[in-house]
């Protein structure tokens, strides 16, 4: 199976060494909050960091994925939404900022294809912080890029970093 996933996991990255669970979030085709609330068994809250309109049919959203007992930052996520997708309840839901946009695909019935197109390591870039509160410099983030496809148009371009200590000892 890695063998198929070559072309979009970064050559630096040895994948077997990852937390199993980690493993899985990188390649699920699902959503990525209903998993983080399953295998640790309270609820995430999506906490929207940003939501900003660009231009007359794109937002540029990002979010944090949060443990509602534990607190802690299971996730980030950057996206870009094309609005003119969506319907009119999901564009309302999407603006209250209180669903992940798997979510609201998943309430709404809204047939989608998940494209996984990179798996890389995240490093701090000038300009932009790590994102997450409880990392230390030098922190180990990875990350996915993919696409959701809906209608056979692409919908939204996320990137998903997960703090690889969170993650530490799971499952193993």
């Amino acid at each position: 199976m890695l063998d198929r996933l070559a072309s979009i996991i970064q050559p630096s990255i040895d994948f077997s060494t990852l937390p199993p669970i980690l493993r899985v979030l990188l390649l699920t085709d699902g959503t990525v909050t209903h998993s983080l609330a399953a295998y640790f068994a309270e609820d995430i809250q999506v906490n929207c960091l940003s939501q900003v309109q660009v231009g007359d049919e794109v937002i540029e959203r990002e979010v944090m994925l949060v443990g509602e007992l534990s607190g802690t930052e299971y996730a980030h996520a950057h996206s870009t939404i094309h609005t003119h997708l969506l319907d009119h309840e999901m564009r309302r839901r999407l603006d209250s900022g209180q669903a992940g946009i798997g979510e609201l695909l998943n309430a709404n019935n809204r047939e989608t294809f998940r494209e996984i197109t990179r798996i890389h390591y995240c490093h701090d870039l000038p300009g932009r912080p790590n994102p997450f509160k409880a990392s230390t410099p030098g922190s180990q983030v990875i990350a996915r890029d993919y696409r959701i496809h809906t209608q056979q148009r692409p919908l939204i371009l996320i990137t998903e970093e997960f703090p690889v200590a969170s993650y530490l000892g799971l499952g193993e």
